[in-house]
């Protein structure tokens, strides 16, 4: 399965049944269609909240992948020695920090890299890759894909915490594991997958 976010909205890819899926809020299409038209009615219908496209799910996959323009980013979830967990704020939202992958770079290294540069945080270690989301956002109108590689990671450093602001980081914090469920009424659904997936929410 693959599930994939666009404003909030959400698109699912996937060959199984889906009990979770309401078709009171969505459209759910399976047999034969055209995927780029159905994207467009979908990107365009701001009451349809959530699209189910049913078949061979990497077939399907494939042929979504190829109406965009892709990105390849990667970010962190974060403890450190006091069990709390990185945030930060940007675009009014709570969120987990990443970035795009560079050239020739490793996208555990970009994760690493993007970490410390949005938040002043070093002596970082991955532990173990955790899943991976995609979102859907426009860019000097071109529609993109970006897929996310999240990894758990730890540190020691007891820096203070310094907020990339030109990249629009307006604050960077650490949460205890019980003030995650307050900072996550105001964070994006992927970001909610991620935790939701760790066992923190």
């Amino acid at each position: 399965m693959y599930k994939v976010y666009y404003n909030n909205r959400l698109i699912l890819i996937s060959a199984d049944s889906q009990p979770f899926f309401d078709e009171k809020k969505g459209k759910k299409l399976s047999g034969t269609f055209n995927v780029r038209d159905e994207w467009m009615k979908f990107r365009n219908d701001e009451s349809c909240k959530a699209m189910w496209m049913q078949g061979h799910s990497k077939g399907l996959w494939n042929k979504f992948k190829k109406i965009f323009m892709r990105v390849e980013a990667a970010g962190g979830l974060v403890q450190n020695r006091h069990g709390e967990y990185l945030l930060i704020f940007r675009n009014k939202k709570w969120d987990l920090p990443k970035g795009k992958q560079e050239k020739k770079e490793t996208i555990e290294a970009a994760a690493l890299r993007e970490v410390q540069e949005e938040c002043g945080v070093s002596g970082l270690s991955i532990i173990k890759p955790l899943q991976t989301t995609y979102h859907i956002y426009e860019l000097e109108g071109w529609d993109m894909l970006k897929h996310s590689h999240w990894f758990a990671m730890s540190t020691e450093s007891e820096e203070e915490l310094k907020p990339q602001q030109e990249e629009g980081i307006e604050k960077a914090v650490w949460a205890k594991p019980e003030q995650i469920k307050d900072y996550a009424t105001n964070m994006y659904p992927s970001v909610h997958d991620v935790l939701h997936a760790s066992g923190i929410i």
